[in-house]
């Protein structure tokens, strides 16, 4: 993760957001054709079942989230 020192302590957290989009957006772009091809071969799916497979294809091009503490299961 960038860490942004060179901003004012304001601003770190807002460019990290920033950032944060700009990188799911280039994701979500390169996964474009894949839909367009998914939409060609499988015309009889439901665009529910469209919207379902884009974003599920996201999540599984997303890389994992940086967490730092407890994981509370309940």
């Amino acid at each position: 993760m960038i860490s942004y020192f060179n901003l004012p302590l304001a601003q770190r957290k807002t460019q990290q957001i920033a950032a944060q989009f700009n990188a799911a957006e280039e994701i979500w772009r390169s996964l474009e054709l894949k839909r367009l091809r998914r939409r060609e071969l499988c015309p009889d799916l439901s665009a529910e079942i469209q919207i379902q497979l884009d974003l599920l294809d996201f999540a599984m091009a997303q890389s994992p989230k940086d967490c730092i503490g407890f994981v509370v299961e309940p």
